[in-house]
């Protein structure tokens, strides 16, 4: 599968300060993963654990929490998972459906969806 970079910020969901960061995106990732050294570092903490088929392995509990993201000029609160302290930052689509986006394969950017009610 093709992917392509998209810069993004993230904050504490009740943070001021933003952070940059470079993900991946154009995978078929539900949630956004961002590496636990990187969620830890700009304050957030880890909120629930809930159940993932890790590809390779059996289902293993992740810790997740709602942290604010910006993308552009927009900015939302959404679900991300703490991954890998050493893994690359993975936008995923319940992230880019809050910000009624999707990614495009053939342009390499994130265009605008009708969402439906």
């Amino acid at each position: 599968m093709e992917t392509f970079h998209q810069v993004i910020e993230i904050a504490p969901r009740n943070g001021p300060r933003y952070q940059r960061v470079i993900t991946i995106a154009g995978t078929d990732a539900a949630y956004t993963v961002l590496p636990s050294a990187l969620l830890e570092m700009v304050g957030v903490n880890p909120e629930w654990q809930t159940g993932h088929a890790i590809p390779g392995h059996h289902r293993q509990n992740l810790p997740m929490a709602e942290v604010r993201i910006r993308i552009g000029n927009q900015k939302r609160t959404t679900v991300c998972v703490f991954g890998k302290s050493d893994g690359e930052p993975v936008l995923g689509s319940h992230t880019l459906a809050a910000f009624g986006l999707k990614a495009n394969l053939a342009t390499k950017s994130l265009v605008s969806v009708d969402l439906s009610p």
